[in-house]
């Protein structure tokens, strides 16, 4: 089985069939990465598969009679009009025939799901290390000498801590540094392999120092839309404090809360019900 890659999952067959050079055979296609296309450039991988000849279609040969006259003529098709080959749809992974010993059909056994499970967690702890140095030298960058340790990680979640001398470079205004650079974490662990994921940034407590502000700044939106009978439109925040908003007030019997606009613009609306 050979692997090739383009940046469409029809580039990577049409590279597949091309090199193999057998317009006869059927191809069995397993899609290796299924590729990103990134955001502006940033996190694109290629498509990847895997192709190898599934059977080979030989041309039927005719049978020769006792005369020239009974032999019938061979009619060469005109390549424009002949029909392609079709091939297999792709699949994610390659299942072992038969039925996993403990699962039921269609799914997986629970040693097989402890084994992924295991290898979704090597892959991020892999995955954070480096994510440590990418944060320490894009700091650097910036100017800000910063000193990055991981907390805690799961399979699809990590914790790190940003520890500096002036932690306020580190968070930015309103937090709107260190909120890009999760941002930019989440895109990095994507390109590492790591789908998916979810990445908190901390520095000097600073996670809990803004939950308590995102409850007062809800408390008191509250209590002007009450007064005014009107939606009080918030400023744009990360998905972690709207969900936070969402279910501070989510049992209030006077208002009710919806989030609009597009990230990473994406804002809170509490409006009267």
């Amino acid at each position: 089985m050979s692997e090739y890659q383009g940046k469409t999952y029809q580039d990577a067959v049409l590279k597949a069939q091309q090199d193999l050079n057998k317009p006869q055979a059927e191809l069995t296609i397993t899609v290796v990465d299924p590729g990103r296309r990134g955001l502006f450039g940033l996190g694109a991988r290629p498509v990847k598969i895997e192709a190898v000849v599934k059977k080979v279609v030989e041309p039927a040969t005719p049978t020769l009679s006792s005369s020239p006259e009974e032999v019938a003529p061979v009619q060469q098709e005109d390549p424009a009009e002949q029909t392609p080959q079709l091939i297999e749809e792709p699949v994610a992974t390659e299942q072992p025939e038969g039925n996993p010993e403990g699962a039921p059909d269609g799914q997986l056994s629970p040693a097989e799901i402890a084994a992924r499970h295991e290898q979704n967690l090597h892959r991020m702890s892999a995955a954070a290390t480096k994510l440590v140095d990418y944060l320490e030298q894009a700091y650097r960058a910036l100017g800000v000498d910063v000193s990055a340790t991981v907390q805690s990680s799961g399979a699809k979640d990590v914790t790190m801590e940003l520890n500096a001398p002036t932690p306020g470079r580190v968070i930015g205004y309103h937090g709107r540094r260190i909120n890009a650079f999760e941002v930019l974490s989440v895109a990095f662990l994507n390109y590492q392999g790591v789908k998916d994921a979810q990445v908190t940034l901390d520095s000097e407590g600073y996670r809990a120092k803004r939950a308590q502000t995102i409850t007062r700044i809800g408390e008191r939106a509250v209590t002007d839309v009450i007064a005014s009978g009107q939606a009080v439109f918030l400023d744009p925040m990360p998905a972690r404090e709207r969900k936070l908003l969402h279910k501070q007030l989510e049992d209030n019997p006077n208002v009710k809360t919806y989030s609009q606009g597009r990230e990473p613009f994406r804002s809170v609306v509490i409006a009267p019900k």
